[in-house]
């Protein structure tokens, strides 16, 4: 396991850099985490985020990516779920789960998102 080093603690992540603790999530640390990455969130990250850790509050697995781009694309005014699926990748760049799944504070997806 490697660690984060955050406002003085140690928050213990995996070696993709996906949090182990849960509850150890804050918008602050996503913040951090993104900013690292190079991206700055802002309200349409934050409603995908959102979404996304309320979705595995209920279902305690990460929406799937159809999903995903469905709410992108209702967030976003887009069109349709395509243009949603494509949105994605210009708010998260290295793809939904590697940043949105990672910025939400969850564990590594398995099959989904």
């Amino acid at each position: 396991m490697a660690f984060l080093d955050f406002n003085g603690k140690k928050i213990e992540i995996d070696d993709e850099g996906y949090i182990q603790h849960q509850e150890e999530w804050s918008k602050e640390l996503a913040e951090f985490m993104a900013k690292q990455d190079g991206i700055e969130l802002k309200e349409e990250h934050w409603k995908l985020i959102d979404y996304i850790r309320e979705y595995f509050k209920e279902y305690q697995v990460a929406p799937s990516v159809r999903a995903v781009a469905k709410q992108t694309a209702e967030i976003c005014n887009l069109p349709n779920v395509r243009e949603g699926n494509k949105y994605i990748y210009v708010l998260f760049p290295e793809g939904p789960a590697r940043q949105l799944v990672r910025y939400a504070g969850l564990s590594k997806p398995t099959g989904c998102v």
